[in-house]
């Protein structure tokens, strides 16, 4: 069973980190659509099960957007931005979960999540917004890098069931 830490970030606390975006590079911020499901180049069931989601009114709130960050015309990253809904019970109604995020192979290393953070973060600088962010226990990478937030280990656990419900275990 996958071990999964659970970060936690109030936007009052959360560190600044100037990333700058090489100009090879570009951000959208994508919104779903009722004819949209994921943005081109980027479609899958998680994607699809979002959408439906958000069109049936199952987040907590109307934030769910991705964040996406172009190479040409081609999307290098992704950060993904979801309410509270039936996975996350710890979550507040009105928390937002950074993530999933995935940056290609060939776009690692150049700051890009760092990039899209940065920016997620910029977009709720005005709300009183406390996020989360989880990850898989072995990939230490990305917990650093949502530590370079202020981001905290808030604690760990797994996901129960047939729906993949996030269950914290241990707090920390």
């Amino acid at each position: 069973m996958q071990k999964y830490i659970f970060y936690v970030g109030h936007i009052d606390l959360v560190n600044v980190v100037n990333e700058e975006l090489d100009k090879n590079y570009s951000l959208k911020i994508w919104k779903p659509k009722i004819y949209k499901i994921a943005p081109k180049g980027l479609f899958s069931v998680p994607f699809f099960a979002y959408w439906i989601c958000h069109y049936l009114k199952l987040f907590s709130n109307s934030f769910y957007s991705i964040y996406l960050i172009y190479y040409k015309n081609e999307i290098a990253h992704y950060s993904v931005i979801l309410p509270k809904f039936f996975k996350t019970p710890f979550m507040e109604s009105n928390d937002l979960q950074i993530g999933p995020i995935g940056t290609k192979k060939e776009h690692r290393r150049k700051g890009l999540a760092n990039y899209a953070i940065q920016e997620i973060i910029e977009s709720y600088k005005d709300q009183n917004q406390k996020f989360w962010y989880l990850t898989r226990k072995e990939n230490v990478i990305s917990g650093k890098v949502i530590e370079k937030f202020g981001f905290r280990a808030y604690g760990e656990g797994n996901r129960k069931g047939k729906l993949g419900i996030f269950n914290i275990e241990k707090k920390y």
